[in-house]
């Protein structure tokens, strides 16, 4: 009865989508506690570093690979609220936790259903593959927009408490980069376990994009090998404006959407092609 009863509710408009937040709403609750904890720390800290000109003095002298790595745009200002969370938040931790997040959202979403044997009972009902996966991938959306959501609270009620000056449009701006480069590995992993089946697969390529996308804005600013490449870099064209200082650039934007689009639709109709039995 169990299973009859799993086939009538998935077969309800939305239905596979409201399960996959159903099912992963607390730990959805832990990263957005994550992400609010992380900026909290860093607010804390802004006093301190507001208007101390050791930290960029050492910043200097570092060696300029050190400096490409830890920073978006292999530049430091400590001056403002916005070039130090651009440092801080936006330049390594923020995307590496979205990245977390998204990778092993969207491996979990198809390969990781299928290796548990749900996917079989959710294909079992009358609905399309492409529907099953449409609605796995409105799932990652959904998760990702209410972390970043919750993100631009936690900068605006810190801004406001301790006095960093940060406009709603620079937190929105902000906000919307690491959620644009959390989706764009997100859809990386799922569109791989997709259309392959397995989870591991999903989250190690979608790994390497991640990493890849961050090396190459890095070693692009210090490389004229690399450079080239850099405007195709995912992190790059959505974090390397720094878009808490400087506004989230729409080509950049664009770019990256247009790239997510492509690969879930590439998911889907891979995933409609291949052999479950």
């Amino acid at each position: 009865m169990s299973t009859i009863a799993a086939r009538v509710r998935v077969t309800q408009r939305w239905e596979i989508t409201r399960q996959a937040l159903r099912t992963g709403r607390r730990t959805l609750v832990i990263w957005a506690a994550s992400f609010a904890a992380l900026i909290a720390l860093y607010a804390v800290i802004w006093p301190s570093v507001r208007g101390n000109t050791s930290w960029r003095n050492l910043f200097d002298t570092l060696p300029a690979t050190y400096r490409a790595l830890f920073t978006a745009s292999g530049t430091i200002d400590l001056s403002t609220a916005g070039g130090y969370l651009g440092v801080e938040l936006m330049g390594f931790m923020g995307p590496a936790l979205i990245a977390v997040y998204a990778i092993t959202t969207g491996a979990a979403a198809i390969a990781g259903e299928e290796d548990r044997g749900g996917l079989e009972v959710t294909l079992s009902a009358p609905v399309s593959r492409i529907r099953v996966f449409t609605e796995r991938c409105a799932g990652l959306v959904i998760g990702i927009t209410i972390l970043m959501i919750a993100t631009g609270a936690a900068l605006w009620i810190f801004s406001a408490l301790l006095g960093m000056g940060l406009g709603v449009g620079a937190i929105a701006s902000g906000a919307a980069g690491l959620g644009l480069f959390g989706l764009f590995t997100g859809a990386v992993a799922i569109a791989v376990g997709a259309a392959t089946g397995s989870p591991a697969a999903a989250r190690g390529l979608a790994a390497l994009a991640a990493v890849a996308s961050y090396l190459i804005n890095a070693l692009a600013q210090i490389t004229s090998v690399i450079r080239p490449a850099r405007p195709v870099s995912p992190y790059y064209l959505v974090l390397g404006n720094e878009p808490l200082a400087h506004g989230l650039r729409l080509i950049g934007a664009v770019s990256v959407l247009a790239a997510v689009a492509v690969l879930a639709v590439a998911g889907g109709i891979l995933f409609a092609r291949r052999d479950l039995s």
